[in-house]
């Protein structure tokens, strides 16, 4: 949120409003304006241009982290994002030609590539139709960076904030990928901190932290404490779990930490490799899901075979 303003060029926005804040970040910029009922009509021009620069945004053809993120878990995981991007939507949905068993998604600030049906509580793909009452689906409304937000106050991302309390509170394995917990966020925080205290992984489970800034780790020692002889911090998405043991993040971890057999890690993706190499390092994988009975566990793939 750093310079966003200067680097969308939407300083013409705010030219004629006398600003108290100095900084240059977005949530300071934007939680001032929320609180002036005079900057009622520059707030709604930057919330208008800022959706329509997200709305913008492509992937590019080749293999990205989203494609790489996407593809390293299964129906049985869960990714939760702030993004208002739809590169996420994108990655998914041409990484559904190599399977169907992709995470589920929820969306805890909105986001521009998804569309609901309050009717139907149904959510897809902007653009498409609800398949019970056959009308479009509506765009989500965006949650903006104000101090105290209210996640209560849209029925969509209320919904998704319950969903992500649920599946939090019954992880093995939780991922913090990128996210700095601004201080426009605390009361997100504290409902993820909440929700992960009351998993039953407590003793057993797996804090995993993806962020190349370090100071981002302090940030989350709420949640590392009580589980501090159960954490990873690494710098490089190629380096977690989820890049090393993709698919398999949790059975890979359990046999190793459970059952003594050693993870085997240079078998996941590596940055750079194209779609012919992920469909390569996934076939097995795929395979092996295919034939594994409804309600049983996935082979562990990645561990030493006693």
């Amino acid at each position: 949120m750093n310079g966003l303003i200067e680097k969308l060029d939407l300083q013409d926005v705010l030219c004629g409003v006398n600003l108290k804040t100095q900084s240059n970040n977005l949530e300071d910029i934007y939680s001032e304006l929320y609180s002036r009922p005079e900057c009622k009509a520059e707030r709604e021009e930057l919330e208008k241009r800022l959706y329509e620069y997200f709305d913008s945004l492509e992937l590019p053809d080749t293999p990205t982290v989203y494609d790489f993120l996407v593809l390293s878990m299964t129906k049985k995981d869960v990714i939760a994002t702030f993004n208002w991007d739809p590169l996420l939507i994108q990655a998914y949905e041409r990484c559904s030609e190599f399977t169907t068993n992709l995470p589920n998604m929820l969306f805890l600030h909105g986001n521009v590539g998804v569309g609901h049906c309050s009717k139907d509580i149904l959510r897809g793909k902007k653009g498409l139709v609800c398949p019970i009452c056959c009308e479009p689906f509506q765009p989500t409304n965006l949650l903006y960076p104000i101090t105290k937000k209210n996640y209560r106050n849209d029925d969509f991302i209320s919904k998704n904030w319950d969903d992500v309390e649920k599946h939090i509170s019954e992880s093995y394995m939780l991922t913090i990928f990128g996210y700095s917990a601004p201080s426009s966020d605390k009361e997100a925080v504290s409902l993820l901190k909440k929700a992960w205290e009351k998993s039953g992984a407590k003793k057993f489970g797996e804090l995993s932290i993806i962020d190349k800034d370090e100071e981002v780790k302090g940030k989350w020692v709420d949640f590392i404490v009580p589980f501090r002889y159960h954490y990873q911090y690494v710098e490089n998405f190629f380096d977690s779990y989820l890049g090393e043991l993709p698919r398999r993040s949790c059975e890979a971890f359990f046999a190793c930490s459970e059952n003594q057999r050693a993870m085997i890690p240079d078998k996941g993706f590596k940055e750079g490799m194209t779609w012919r190499d992920i469909e390569t390092t996934i076939r097995e994988l795929l395979i092996e899901e295919d034939n594994t009975p409804q309600g049983e566990s996935y082979p562990s793939h990645y561990n030493v075979t006693k």
